[in-house]
């Protein structure tokens, strides 16, 4: 009788298992067994700024490694490869702030009172330098967006699978505030005040870059899952 039960707990649990199975096996585009192995090399960079390269090339293989059936390996052992290429990268200040006028009490869009960023405004007495050496404008608001030239080409014959261009005509730029630093002033008020190193002027652009990387990767993930064959749907007496 026990060793009956146990056969049937046996069977439960493969049943149990293979349920689980089925159901974390969630790979949702099913892409041909052969064109499965992808090759993705770092992105060329070809603009005048750095830290494009690596943004854009991990966004691309995140989004394809945890969201299909496609394996990264090297170019030994793929079938088709991802050609990245970065053209420019664009970036266009897009709003500027004034605290000089009475009218205009804040910086950075919003964000930030200029009295906290120019403390001499709100002390004409103050023995802290002027934060301003032309004590008008300053910038507020930039926007991003990268030129980007992918192709996906198929390593048997040489033969482009698809291609496509991007740029702020297809993809959102992506806008970031800022608090502009004329004679440099401006960064020792913000050292001087913690809670406004969430506008420090690098770290703004990396995220934004990385924002707009992510945009494209989902966009050649789309491009992908609907230009690549799918399971059973080769004929192999025509070859591949």
């Amino acid at each position: 009788m026990f060793k009956i039960a146990r056969v049937v707990g046996l069977i439960v649990l493969s049943a149990s298992i293979s349920g689980c199975v089925i159901g974390f096996s969630n790979k949702k585009n099913h892409i041909s067994d052969e064109f499965t192995n992808v090759y993705i090399p770092a992105a060329i960079d070809k603009s005048s700024y750095s830290g494009n390269a690596s943004r854009l090339t991990q966004a691309i293989r995140q989004k394809l490694a945890l969201n299909s059936d496609l394996n990264i390996t090297s170019a030994e052992y793929a079938r088709w490869a991802i050609e990245i290429i970065i053209a420019d990268r664009i970036q266009d200040i897009v709003s500027i702030d004034d605290c000089r006028n009475p009218a205009n009490t804040t910086v950075a869009s919003g964000a930030f009172k200029c009295a906290a960023i120019h403390p001499e405004i709100a002390d004409s007495n103050t023995s802290l330098p002027k934060s301003f050496s032309h004590s008008t404008k300053s910038p507020a608001q930039e926007k991003i967006s990268l030129v980007v030239e992918t192709k996906a080409i198929d390593l048997n014959d040489g033969k482009v699978i698809w291609s496509k261009r991007y740029s702020a005509r297809n993809i959102t730029p992506v806008t970031f505030n800022e608090i502009g630093d004329i004679d440099g002033n401006t960064i020792k008020y913000m050292q001087w005040t913690p809670d406004l190193h969430v506008l420090r002027y690098q770290e703004s652009i990396d995220n934004s870059v990385k924002s707009y990387s992510e945009s494209i990767s989902a966009d050649i993930y789309n491009l992908l899952t609907s230009a690549l064959p799918k399971k059973k749907t080769i004929d192999r007496s025509k070859g591949t």
